[in-house]
């Protein structure tokens, strides 16, 4: 526990409120974490939250080199891995942060083009992640003659893992908190010295919520693609399914503005990707039925 908080778990302060529920006494997470690993001079540094993009980009290279070796990809060398991280990296970087500037946030941004790109202060967005990814691996798969499905069901997998570490630098940034909630386990920002206006309240780990997703759909991938062997593009829309799917009930616990008919902006995107993901593996299980050939 105390790897997890400094300070330990606390319960439930004493009181009527918590005299009527003695035999459930919550215990709760205080947070207090520090967003810099390493604080250079002011607000600018380095945070937690760059290192699972770090370690998601090595763990994507150091997988991919294996598949090459191996020759489980035509055309996919150790020199032209070296090439595909470059597109990825920056597809990756350019559509998160185009999301979430002029997608998500662009009201707190405005008109001020060095804050669009000040991607040291944090602000990614998954859903521009994914297309920025996406658009990456097809411009290198055009270029180098990679099939698209190949790369991108491979590739996936580390991505899910260093997902579910990004919700763990979210947790420690104190981004994204969850709705009220004093329940088991429950998070409490209200003594945190580095948030100006901490969330009110114990509230849902979502952050921690969505690290459990990220790594649950990480283990099914990997075993589709260790198990299975399913056709190209497969593993891929599998992820994109269930992560629209389980992200789109998980925002019911997240403390986000609400847009239309009480959902979310984000679960809008995220019900679009579970039905579009559920939509192509359709799509893919009558093609193979009927015998028709897969698009790589």
């Amino acid at each position: 526990m105390d790897l997890l908080n400094p300070r330990g778990y606390y319960g439930a302060p004493e009181g009527p409120a918590s005299d009527r529920s003695r035999g459930r006494r919550a215990i709760r997470i205080i947070h207090d974490f520090d967003p810099f690993l390493w604080r250079i001079s002011g607000n600018f540094g380095i945070r937690w939250y760059a290192l699972p993009y770090i370690i998601g980009f090595i763990l994507a290279y150091l997988f991919l080199r294996r598949v090459a070796r191996r020759g489980e990809v035509e055309n996919l060398t150790e020199e032209t891995l070296d090439s595909y991280i470059v597109y990825l990296f920056v597809g990756v970087i350019v559509g998160a942060r185009f999301f979430h500037v002029f997608v998500f946030e662009f009201g707190n941004y405005g008109f001020d083009p060095l804050r669009w790109i000040a991607v040291w202060r944090g602000g990614l967005s998954f859903h521009g992640g994914l297309i920025g990814g996406m658009l990456g691996t097809w411009a290198f798969s055009r270029r180098y003659d990679v099939s698209f499905y190949a790369l991108v069901d491979r590739v996936i997998i580390v991505a899910a893992f260093a997902l579910g570490l990004g919700r763990i630098g979210n947790f420690i940034n104190g981004e994204m908190p969850g709705t009220p909630y004093d329940g088991p386990l429950c998070v409490d920002y209200t003594q945190n010295r580095h948030m100006t206006r901490p969330p009110q309240g114990c509230r849902h780990a979502t952050q921690l919520y969505e690290m459990a997703k990220n790594w649950f759909i990480m283990v099914v991938l990997y075993l589709e693609y260790r198990y299975l062997k399913p056709r190209p593009g497969v593993i891929f829309w599998t992820f994109v399914t269930l992560y629209g799917l389980i992200r789109f009930l998980l925002m019911f616990v997240r403390d986000e503005q609400r847009v239309v008919a009480g959902l979310t902006l984000s679960q809008i995107f995220s019900a679009l990707m579970a039905l579009g993901g559920a939509a192509v593996l359709l799509r893919m299980a009558l093609a193979r039925r009927s015998g028709e050939p897969t698009v790589a």
